[in-house]
């Protein structure tokens, strides 16, 4: 699995640099008034419900310019992510399976600080949504399974930086979806 992130990883980074309208920096405001970020990223994700170890999460966000406040602009959007957690215990009298799979929905708001150098976006924010939790348990109660939905209030600060004017790459920490995100981002211009 790890080989698969980072090849995909690698692919995903040759394929910015090989954009044609690569010209060594990107916009000077990325996240300006009007303007959409789109991303993607992956990470280690937050059990909700439960969970051990690592489990990795998915997250697919959208950010919208708009409001202009001080030297920054203020995004409104959304967020949608997935994180999955398995435990698997054996021994020679028992075994144990469980698997947890959580899925949210948030709507967030962020402040975006205005840096005035090209191609950088540095932002926080909070949000609001609920998520909900699916668990299966193969251990002693083989079958049993269960759901829960509750709310999901999300605190985040990341950073990006665009290599030109569509595509860049982002860094998000916090507790959001995941305690914290690599991947890119796709910049939609009014």
């Amino acid at each position: 699995m790890k080989n698969r992130i980072t090849i995909f990883l690698f692919l995903a980074l040759m394929a910015g640099f090989s954009v044609p309208s690569f010209s060594g920096n990107g916009p000077l405001d990325p996240a300006g008034k009007g303007n959409g970020i789109l991303g993607f990223g992956f990470g280690p994700g937050v059990p909700y419900y439960g969970g051990s170890g690592f489990g990795p999460a998915i997250v697919v966000h959208y950010d919208h310019g708009i409001w202009k406040a001080g030297p920054g602009t203020i995004s409104l959007g959304g967020q949608i992510g997935t994180s999955f957690f398995w435990y698997h215990l054996s021994n020679k009298d028992v075994q144990y399976r469980y698997s947890w799979t959580n899925l949210g929905f948030v709507f967030r708001g962020a402040y975006h600080f205005g840096w005035n150098v090209p191609g950088l976006d540095t932002y926080a924010g909070f949000g609001a949504g609920t998520w909900f939790s699916m668990y299966n348990n193969g251990g002693y109660d083989s079958g049993r399974k269960s759901s829960h939905l509750g709310f999901l209030p999300t605190v985040f600060f990341g950073g990006s930086y665009f290599f030109n004017n569509l595509i860049g790459v982002n860094a998000e920490f916090g507790y959001n979806f995941a305690y914290a995100t690599i991947g890119l981002n796709f910049r939609l211009s009014k």
